[in-house]
């Protein structure tokens, strides 16, 4: 039966009824005995993989997966598969249309991350995952599938690349796309569900949804949120409870059928279009669950109905007034230009965390005369920007080219700053807007400025019409008025009359409020009482001066006075050496550390006032205060301090640091947690040597008799690795190693780890914490 899924068709099957995905497929696998790569099973064992799926089929699927979920170039080379790419993927399909035989059942090409992380977070840039994910996509699609779906991601930017590489595959395939979450509602990454969730929106994909991670109790409230904020259809599939460990040591997962089922209908109640299951699923849940679910339909869901700009770990609302700072611009700028040309971007860094203490909700970003520069110049700037966690970004960009770079580095959701009301302006910002998300900023002029606010106001209307025509709403859209120098006689009343009737046509607007004042005296008082007169006809938003208290608090003044509730912002400020750590002050903390010797020794500052600091920065990532990417750039200041003070240690002296071996288990390319550990120990001053992932038992035993470290710490991501770990411990038993095991990852938890006989840390603290305890002994 050859089914074809056009993307129209999909969406309004998803009006009709509630629709079934299949469930797990590695811990299936796992059940038969079978621990290696899965997907090396569409090769070697097709029966096996067949087997499964006609299980899923005869379970009452709508939907499909194929047995490609790492079947990627780079994930597969990680795990040291052998076997040709093309074949495993499309014999993955083969199966699958097997499978499904004479059913009406879509076919969906499995995709999920490289397992690297992408730049600034690790070394893979963007395009490296872009041809990654093309390459895979396309031999997917030309196997027959009907659709793609995107699962288990847990880096935005990645996602992104995925999504651009099937879109530019076809722009008729329907395309599923779903991250993975914590508990708080929060990917690894620091990303939220709000800010995925907003991004989708503009993206240019069918169903949204969350998989994997946690049991449907505890995914439930954060399926909520992704409910309230997505505008498109929602798909979940929760994993079967925690993995429990049976004597035999096979592993179970504590939610049965019965109870999933149930739970399930939770789900749909908060608005799930597709439902289906993840780690610990068998075909028994989602036959459960398709009986007791089948009859239902979608429920209507209450969508939030602002707007909003994003970064990966920020999310500013777009109303009652967004305050642009203004202050990164490198324009008229001599030294400020040059440091940009030199790639010395020092200058940006201290900008963007002093005006966000100022009160600023966004950054403008200029780098001044673009012909000087060239495009790595943005995506370095953008890239610097993402590690510091800095706030959302207007993108203050003339060239086409240079925008589109720094919109493909950017994640989350921009501002575009700007366009002209041009045709061919405007079609340029509709393909950024489509491709990348995003709001856009619209100048109220096409080849020269109106004079009159009527004119102005035309032009907008004229502008925004056509946007609207080619699916960019209304709301996507910030008008700038246009504010001229009051020194060269221009009548700032034509500004504040097309605000008005702007906003009488529910139109944001925002201002470039220092150009009025460019030239004259008194500046912040010219500034801060145009600005309040702005507000009070309908001013949503304002590029302008932070560091101007007057301007300040003219904002929240004209707000007050107008009925809305708009509070400052109380920013909570660490003390100073936390503060140069967590915003890369590497000369002051340098000098910091120089006075410390001279009342301490090497091995106290070390130990007792640097370690416990990033101990501190530590507690601050596990309660999601900071998030990866800080915790790295921390890591990346006080990595330098640590060993300028450990050549200062005697050696005997330095021993008692203390050493941790770190290895992801042999099957197993996952090492984004072990990394957030091993990031964590040795920015306390822990020497850590990181064996990588996918490492053989008799690595590590190898690299302990090597290394005679004081602590082995072990990670286990997938279900079908965990018995690796009690591998290691049997392995050094037999061998006469006594030496304590530190274990963690997704599938890992205290009950199989007690179970094993070793440690359990949950995150990366607690593995801080764990260490610094067994070295007291």
């Amino acid at each position: 039966m050859v089914v074809i899924l056009e993307r129209k068709e999909f969406l309004e099957l998803l009006n009709e009824r509630i629709y079934f995905l299949d469930g797990a497929y590695g811990t299936e696998f796992f059940k038969l005995g079978f621990k290696e790569v899965i997907e090396t099973l569409n090769v070697t064992n097709s029966e096996m993989v067949y087997a499964l799926q006609k299980a899923y089929v005869d379970a009452g699927v709508d939907f499909l997966l194929t047995n490609t979920f790492s079947a990627n170039r780079l994930k597969l080379s990680s795990l040291k598969v052998k076997y040709n790419l093309k074949d495993i993927n499309y014999n993955a399909v083969k199966i699958a249309k097997k499978a499904r035989k004479d059913k009406k059942v879509y076919i969906l090409g499995d995709i999920s991350s490289t397992g690297y992380l992408i730049s600034p977070l690790g070394e893979l840039t963007f395009d490296e995952a872009y041809e990654v994910f093309k390459e895979q996509g396309e031999i997917l699609l030309n196997s027959g599938i009907d659709g793609f779906i995107l699962e288990t991601m847990s880096d935005l930017k990645e996602l992104k690349a995925a999504i651009l590489a099937l879109r530019d595959l076809s722009k008729d395939v329907p395309i599923i796309v779903q991250m993975t979450f914590d508990e708080d509602g929060v990917a690894v990454t620091g990303t939220s569900v709000e800010i995925f969730s907003t991004l989708m929106n503009d993206l240019d994909v069918d169903v949204v949804g969350i998989n994997c991670t946690l049991e449907p109790e505890k995914l439930l409230p954060v399926f909520k949120q992704l409910s309230n904020y997505s505008r498109k259809p929602i798909s979940v599939e929760p994993n079967a409870g925690k993995p429990k460990l049976l004597r035999d040591g096979s592993i179970v997962y504590n939610t049965s059928p019965e109870k999933f089922a149930l739970y399930m209908e939770d789900f749909v109640e908060f608005g799930a279009n597709i439902v289906g299951g993840c780690c610990g699923t068998s075909p028994e849940h989602i036959r459960l669950m398709v009986e007791f679910l089948k009859e239902k339909k979608p429920k209507k869901r209450e969508i939030v109905k602002e707007e909003f700009v994003s970064s990966r770990t920020k999310l500013k609302k777009m109303k009652p007034f967004l305050i642009i700072g203004e202050r990164i611009n490198a324009a008229g700028k001599k030294k400020f230009q040059q440091k940009i040309r030199e790639r010395n971007y020092n200058k940006i860094v201290e900008l963007a965390i002093l005006q966000e203490k100022e009160g600023a909700h966004v950054l403008d970003l200029n780098l001044g005369i673009e012909k000087l520069l060239d495009k790595t110049h943005f995506s370095q700037v953008v890239n610097t920007l993402d590690k510091i966690s800095s706030l959302p970004l207007s993108l203050d960009i003339q060239e086409f080219e240079f925008m589109e770079m720094a919109l493909k580095e950017y994640v989350g959701r921009p501002i575009i700053n700007s366009s002209t009301a041009k045709r061919e302006n405007l079609d340029k910002a509709i393909y950024l807007l489509k491709r990348y998300g995003g709001i856009l900023i619209l100048l109220t002029m096409k080849d020269k400025i109106p004079e009159s606010a009527k004119e102005r106001f035309d032009i907008a209307l004229e502008a925004i019409r056509y946007l609207e025509k080619h699916d960019i709403e209304k709301e996507r859209v910030i008008v700038d008025p246009l504010v001229l120098p009051l020194g060269a006689k221009k009548d700032p009343a034509v500004t504040i009359k097309t605000i008005e009737l702007l906003s009488k046509e529910g139109i944001n607007t925002s201002i470039g409020l220092s150009n009025l004042s460019f030239g004259m005296p008194n500046r912040e008082a010219l500034n801060s009482s145009f600005l309040a007169l702005c507000i009070d006809k309908g001013l949503t938003a304002a590029i302008l001066n932070t560091s101007e208290k007057c301007t300040m608090n003219a904002v929240f003044g004209s707000l007050t006075l107008k009925g809305v509730d708009f509070e400052k912002k109380e920013i909570i400020r660490n003390e100073p050496m936390i503060e140069m750590i967590l915003n890369k002050k590497e000369d002051e903390l340098k000098r910091e550390i120089e006075k410390l010797l001279e009342e301490y020794t090497p091995l106290q500052i070390s130990q007792d006032i640097l370690s416990k600091k990033m101990e501190y920065i530590g507690e601050l990532y596990s309660k999601g205060e900071i998030y990866l990417p800080q915790l790295i750039l921390a890591a990346e200041t006080v990595t330098p301090i640590f060993e300028y003070l450990n050549s200062l240690i005697e050696s005997n002296a330095r021993e008692k640091l203390g050493t941790v071996v770190l290895a992801t288990v042999e099957g197993d390319v996952h090492d984004i947690g072990k990394r957030i550990v091993g990031t964590v120990l040795k920015s306390s001053g822990i020497n850590v040597i990181d064996l990588g992932k996918d490492v053989p038992a008799k690595e590590i035993l190898k690299a302990v008799k090597e290394y005679k470290p004081d602590i082995v710490g072990l990670s286990a991501m997938m279900t079908t690795t965990i018995g690796r770990i009690k591998e290691v411990k049997d392995l050094f038993v037999d061998n006469n190693v006594d030496i304590p095991i530190i274990s963690g990852g997704a599938s890992m938890n205290k009950e199989i780890a007690d179970n094993f006989g070793v440690y359990y840390a949950k995150n990366a603290s607690q593995a801080l914490k764990l260490v610094k305890k067994i070295l007291k002994r």
